[in-house]
C-alpha cells in the first residue's frame, strides 16, 4: 500500500517513519485492542477468583447435631455416692475442612439447662432453682475458637483425635476452657466424643450440701454428640 506521506523524526539515535495516512487508523485499532485484552485480563482475574472461593466453600462441610442421639451427662462426687446427670437436649453444629482442619474446623453447641436429670425429681429441683438457677440462665453455650489437630485431616471413614479450646458459659459466667475430643467419620454421619472436669466455684454456682452429703466443688463432664450433614442452603 503507498503512503501519502511519510515523516522522519529523530529521537537521540532513534529514527522513526509514521505514514500519516494510517496513523490515525492504527491507533484506534491498537487502542480497541488493548481495551479488549484489559477486559479479558480482568475477566479471567474475576472468574479465577470466583473459582477460588468457590472451592472454599465447597470444601469446607457442615454437620448439625441431632438432640435425640446425643448426650451430655455428668458425675459429681459426693459424700458416700456419686451424683450422675443427663439430658439429651443439645443441639448446634460441628463445620470443618475434611482435607485441611488447620483451616476452617469449628463447633457451636448449646444445652438446655433445665433438661438435666439426675433422676431425682426433688434433686433435680434444688439443682435447677437453686444452683444452675436455670430461670434466669437458661441454656450452658459452648464456641470454640481453635481446634488443634493431630492429623491434618478427617475425610469419610477416618478418626481423629484432636484439642479444642473455646468459650464455655454457664450460670452467667464465660471462660476459656480447652479439652481433647475425638471425632470419627461413619458414614454419612460424624460422631464426636470427650470429656472435661469443671469447678463449680469457676462459675459461681453453689456448692449443693444437704445434712451430712456434700458434692465435691469439681464435676466430671463426659459427652457424645452425633451429626448429619446440614441441608444445603438456597
Amino acid at each position: 500500500m503507498p503512503f501519502e506521506k511519510g515523516r522522519i523524526s529523530g529521537r537521540g539515535h532513534r529514527v522513526e517513519i509514521e505514514p500519516q495516512g494510517l496513523t490515525r487508523a492504527n491507533r484506534r485499532g491498537a487502542a480497541g485492542i488493548a481495551a479488549f485484552m484489559l477486559i479479558g485480563v480482568l475477566s479471567t482475574s474475576l472468574v479465577q477468583r470466583a473459582v477460588s472461593a468457590s472451592a472454599i466453600t465447597q470444601g469446607v462441610l457442615r454437620f448439625t447435631i441431632l438432640p435425640t442421639r446425643s448426650t451430655v451427662r455428668f458425675d459429681a462426687d459426693a459424700t458416700g455416692h456419686t451424683v450422675h446427670g443427663i439430658t439429651h437436649q443439645v443441639s448446634g453444629w460441628v463445620s470443618f475442612d475434611p482435607e485441611d482442619l488447620s483451616r476452617r474446623a469449628e463447633v457451636s453447641f448449646k444445652v438446655e439447662a433445665a433438661t438435666l436429670d439426675t433422676g431425682n425429681k426433688s434433686r433435680d429441683k434444688k439443682m435447677r432453682d437453686s444452683h444452675l438457677e436455670t430461670g434466669r440462665h437458661p441454656v450452658i453455650v459452648f464456641q470454640s475458637s481453635k481446634v488443634k489437630a493431630i492429623a491434618p485431616t478427617l475425610r469419610a471413614g477416618e478418626t481423629q483425635e484432636m484439642e479444642v479450646t473455646g468459650a464455655l458459659s454457664l450460670h452467667g459466667t464465660e471462660r476459656v476452657i480447652s479439652f481433647p475430643v475425638k471425632a470419627v467419620r461413619r458414614g454419612e454421619e460424624l460422631v464426636v466424643t470427650g470429656e472435661t472436669s469443671l469447678r463449680m466455684t469457676d462459675y459461681g454456682i453453689p456448692i449443693p450440701a444437704f445434712l451430712f452429703m456434700k458434692v465435691k466443688d469439681e464435676v466430671k463432664v463426659m459427652f457424645e454428640v452425633v451429626a448429619t450433614p446440614s441441608p444445603a442452603e438456597n
